[in-house]
């Protein structure tokens, strides 16, 4: 064996040996899609350009070698036939053939050592990448390789050998490669397939799972209709808007094992949410939260309906100016459907007051403290969602209640004109050692005085704040003020004295005790007109004082010892039940209730619940 054949084949020797198949399917993958990237960023498609070039090389290296074999082949017929020839011929010529013997040798020689270079050119080429264009993707990659830490060596050298592995199928067989990288391709397409039967949305609001659809689309070519329906539905008027990757959000997630909505269960699903969250808007007088209503228009409305029903000018006067005392601002704000109000429903609330409960969904980043500052409220007014205690820490999509009471907005005012306005009269209370302590007289009735006033006012929350009349004001009736004579006598003790007064000053006796219309008439009938005053014949206990059948308004008197005195028909009654009162106090008026022909006072003594003649206690 000639030195150039060993040289050859030790080099094809370890050019088989770099060559080994010690890739794993999953590397021989990689590689493929590698060189698919590489094909692509130089523009270059399989029978083009390098693979051009690596099919001229082979045509070459055909041709040499088919020259040299020819070259051969003639040498060695040549030598053939000199040799028969040398067998038959003379002796002469034997030294003229062997040196046409030794010249074709050398040439054939040269020839082969040629070749032999030729060859070894296209192993170098073939080394380097110019046949497979790796080359220039696994030197970068040698070069980045050195700079990985040794936990990643062993991998990288594996993908650097697969790499070779494929150069060398190719070199080999060309097939082979389209065949590996038609596998890995329906092999991945494979994949992808499997994924896709197997892969449903998961759709949510606001981080609330609702349920799972084959596609986004399912969901997203609906939220415009259920959002007009939910808006339609809604009592509060509050315009939904249901937005895809906002508030309604997906997440693919294995299928197996879910079932799937189509689109009418999601249009469903959606509007009968009792927990829709929407943008809507927030009055602030200051920093309060007063009212929340469904967007920017209605709460400019709102803001000049508010104004004008706390600035309406009184009649004869004209309206110069009005304007809210506070600056009064509207803000975006996030809260839960059921808390936006109607305008009518928020003007009143703003106009006169009250609590306001608003429901919200913890958003990202929100905490207690921003939660307070946004409604205009204090730390310990944010409630949990069933709004019964206070909560202290909060976390994304807890559902908090906030309380707020809210203090009717002020308007300031000015009108000017001609106003027929009412003078209040004034209680005046006058001493009077003539009544007793407790006791009060009404000596004159009050009356309010009426008087035309021109000129302008200023109001502020419906107070008058300032006056500046232009013409002295126009008496039409004068104000009486109102007198109340308040007794200062002590009051006598409330125990029975034993002896009894007639429960009237002034009266009539239409009927004395005794038997009348074929029975017992148990008292005594005292006439009088309505709302003469009766007085406690004696000092006692009232044991009753309210309605009683046939005897109408009535109250009783116990005077202990089982004495008791009864009043009846009474039209009026100034005692309760339990009360102490003493003897002559005033404690009913005369009157026509129950079964009474004429305005009297029906008065019976009785012992221990039997009816007396009252003769035998009063002297009328």
């Amino acid at each position: 064996m000639t030195v150039n054949e060993t040289e050859e084949k030790t080099l094809n020797t370890v050019i088989e040996e770099e060559n080994q198949p010690i890739l794993d399917d999953t590397q021989i993958r990689a590689a493929a899609l590698a060189y698919a990237r590489f094909l692509k960023d130089n523009d270059l498609v399989p029978g083009e350009d390098a693979f051009a070039k690596s099919e001229e090389a082979d045509e070459e290296e055909e041709k040499l070698s088919e020259e040299a074999d020819k070259e051969a082949a003639a040498e060695e017929t040549a030598e053939d036939a000199d040799s028969e020839t040398a067998e038959e011929g003379a002796p002469e010529k034997e030294d003229k053939k062997d040196r046409k013997s030794e010249a074709a040798k050398a040439a054939a020689l040269a020839k082969i050592k040629k070749r032999e270079e030729t060859k070894a050119r296209q192993k170098e080429k073939y080394l380097r990448g110019g046949r497979i264009p790796f080359a220039s993707v696994m030197n970068l990659h040698d070069k980045v390789q050195d700079g990985i830490d040794g936990a990643f060596s062993k991998v990288g050298k594996d993908i650097v050998r697969g790499v070779h592995r494929i150069a060398s199928t190719y070199k080999n067989s060309r097939r082979g490669i389209g065949i590996a990288i038609l596998v890995t391709g329906l092999l991945a397409a494979g994949i992808l397939v499997v994924f896709d039967l197997n892969t449903v949305y998961e759709y949510s609001y606001n981080g609330k799972v609702l349920g799972y659809v084959n596609s986004q689309e399912e969901v997203t070519d609906v939220l415009d209709i259920a959002g007009r329906q939910l808006t339609y539905n809604s009592s509060t008027e509050a315009d939904v808007k249901f937005v895809a990757n906002q508030n309604v959000t997906f997440n693919p997630v294995d299928g197996r094992g879910k079932s799937t909505d189509d689109s009418d269960t999601v249009v469903n699903k959606l509007i009968y949410m009792t927990d829709i969250e929407t943008e809507a808007y927030a009055v602030y007088d200051g920093d309060k939260m007063v009212a929340i209503v469904k967007d920017q228009n209605d709460a400019d409305s709102l803001l000049l309906q508010t104004k004008a029903d706390l600035s309406t000018p009184d009649r004869g006067m004209e309206l110069v100016s009005a304007e809210f005392t506070n600056e009064l601002s509207v803000k975006p704000v996030n809260v839960l459907l059921g808390s936006v109000q109607s305008n009518v429903a928020a003007q009143k609330q703003m106009t006169s007051g009250g609590e306001m409960y608003t429901y919200h969904i913890i958003e990202e980043g929100e905490t207690i403290g921003s939660l307070a500052a946004e409604f205009g409220v204090e730390d310990f007014d944010i409630y949990d969602e069933e709004n019964k205690e206070p909560v202290t820490e909060v976390e994304q999509g807890d559902r908090v209640c906030v309380r707020n009471h809210v203090d009717p907005v002020s308007v300031k005012m000015v009108e000017k004109g001609k106003l027929k306005e009412v003078i209040e009269y004034k209680t005046i209370k006058k001493e009077s050692d003539e009544y007793y302590k407790g006791d009060s007289v009404l000596k004159q009735d009050g009356q309010n005085g009426i008087q035309i006033f021109e000129g302008e006012i200023t109001k502020v929350s419906g107070e008058v704040t300032k006056r500046k009349e232009t013409a002295d004001p126009v008496i039409l009736q004068k104000k009486k003020n109102k007198i109340i004579i308040v007794g200062t006598a002590e009051r006598p003790k409330t125990a029975a004295t034993g002896t009894f007064i007639v429960p009237l000053d002034s009266y009539v006796i239409t009927s004395e005790w005794g038997g009348r219309w074929g029975r017992l008439h148990e008292g005594m009938d005292l006439a009088a007109p309505t709302g003469t005053p009766i007085h406690a014949s004696d000092g006692g206990r009232i044991i009753k004082a309210n309605f009683w059948s046939g005897h109408g308004l009535c109250v009783e008197v116990d005077h202990g010892n089982g004495i008791v005195t009864r009043y009846s028909h009474c039209s009026a009654v100034f005692v309760s039940i339990g009360d102490l009162v003493y003897q002559g106090q005033h404690i009913a008026n005369v009157g026509n209730t129950g079964h009474s022909f004429g305005s009297h006072c029906h008065f019976e003594v009785r012992v221990n619940d039997v009816s007396q003649n009252p003769r035998n206690y009063i002297n009328p």
